[in-house]
């Protein structure tokens, strides 16, 4: 609980052993899992699933049910976190059914509810509305709070991404009063001042992580807002916080915005040497997502130094990644910068092709994320400018011909 993974691995990893001595199968299991859990706070996928999928196996072994749902479900959440929504909504689907055989209500509604988090970053709104409005009933119904309190706040983001702001204002109210009710200050934070107050609230009861990451989100804020001085100086501080209670995907994090922000500054030296190590990082790890934005972002700062052969290897590499784990506004971001990269070389026919697809791209997504989501009318917006750019020189080029 407060981040000391370490030293709960090494007293875990004993007590496992001991379990094992003594012939308590259901006690070394149990260390078992918990040493997956906390792999998995770590950001550590590949060996969090590993011991995970051994646990419910174990777990499966000795008749215990409950247990192997429970590293079922960690497993799908695992999945979720790295984009893979196809394998996650598999398991959770599954271990939803395995909570209610066996009248787990919390579990199934935990399950439920990330289910419908999964619609949501898929932009599957209606969807996602109709299992996270399910899962608060059922939170609701056994007297969980918290679970509730998440999925109104969800829900509340959801509506504000669909420009539907009266309502959101609502939800997300509701959402942070209930979490300042029950004390969970990670969910009720939405502006730099309550995030600085519950980092010192964090910092009072001892929990470092919680600490750490309200420290992040308040660096992020400068960072949009364009406080560049005070975004590097927060995030190197949180980085520092997450790498002494060893939380590396914490850490990988802050290095990548501190990259971001270097490149944002031009200081594409720096900018390349931060992120290449958070790229390194975000692979070791297993998070293909960060480990591609990286790749995106060093991509971007050779197209701006002029290197187009090696900007255009980095983004093709990066597209690919963005199209495995499903990420679909990556994709068409790199397919954009491809283009434009054509474009600045001449080739007029390629950059069309390459322009006109990333449009339909971004309008597909527009379809799916509503109207009210800026990032994707922003590239719409210069994307339509870019094509007609283009066709314009094209035009241009034929009346030549003729011409000539």
């Amino acid at each position: 609980m407060q981040g000391r993974y370490s030293e709960a691995t090494e007293i875990l990893s004993k007590a496992k052993t001991q379990f094992e001595q003594i012939g308590d199968q259901l006690g070394a299991v149990q260390c078992l899992q918990r040493l997956g859990d906390i792999h998995w706070m770590q950001g550590r996928y590949s060996e969090a699933t590993e011991m995970l999928s051994k646990a419910k196996t174990h777990f499966e072994e000795i008749g215990d049910q409950l247990g192997a749902a429970q590293c079922l479900q960690s497993v799908g959440d695992i999945h979720q976190m790295q984009d893979r929504y196809s394998e996650a909504n598999e398991m959770l689907s599954k271990a939803k059914t395995q909570f209610e055989q066996i009248g787990s209500q919390l579990g199934a509604a935990q399950c439920l509810q990330s289910l419908g988090n999964i619609h949501q970053m898929q932009g599957r709104y209606s969807k996602a509305t109709e299992i996270l409005s399910k899962a608060k009933t059922q939170f609701e119904q056994i007297g969980f709070q918290l679970g509730a309190a998440q999925c109104l706040q969800r829900l509340g983001v959801i509506y504000q991404m669909q420009g539907r702001y009266s309502e959101a204002t609502e939800m997300l109210s509701k959402a942070m009063t209930q979490f300042e009710e029950i004390g969970d200050q990670l969910g009720a934070p939405h502006s730099t001042e309550m995030l600085s107050k519950a980092k010192t609230q964090f910092e009072q009861i001892g929990s470092q992580l919680g600490a750490a990451y309200c420290l992040r989100s308040l660096g992020d804020i400068h960072w949009m807002q364009g406080r560049y001085g005070e975004a590097t100086e927060i995030l190197s501080k949180a980085k520092t916080q997450f790498e002494e209670i060893d939380d590396q995907l914490g850490a990988a994090y802050c290095l990548q915005s501190l990259g971001d922000i270097h490149r944002m500054q031009g200081r594409y030296s720096e900018a390349t040497e931060i992120l290449s190590e958070a790229k390194i990082q975000f692979e070791e790890i297993g998070d293909q997502l960060g480990a591609a934005q990286c790749l995106q972002s060093l991509g971007d700062i050779h197209q701006m130094q002029g290197r187009y052969s090696e900007a255009t290897e980095m983004l093709s590499k990066a597209k690919t990644q963005f199209e495995e784990i499903g990420n679909q506004l990556g994709a068409p971001q790199c397919l954009q910068r491809l283009g434009d990269i054509h474009w600045m070389q001449g080739r007029y026919s390629e950059a069309t092709e390459m322009v006109s697809k990333a449009k339909t791209q971004f309008e597909e997504i527009g379809d799916q994320l509503g109207a009210a989501q800026p990032r994707v009318s922003l590239n719409r917006l210069v994307i339509n400018k870019k094509l007609s750019s283009v066709c314009k020189v094209l035009e241009t080029s034929r009346e030549e011909h003729r011409e000539g």
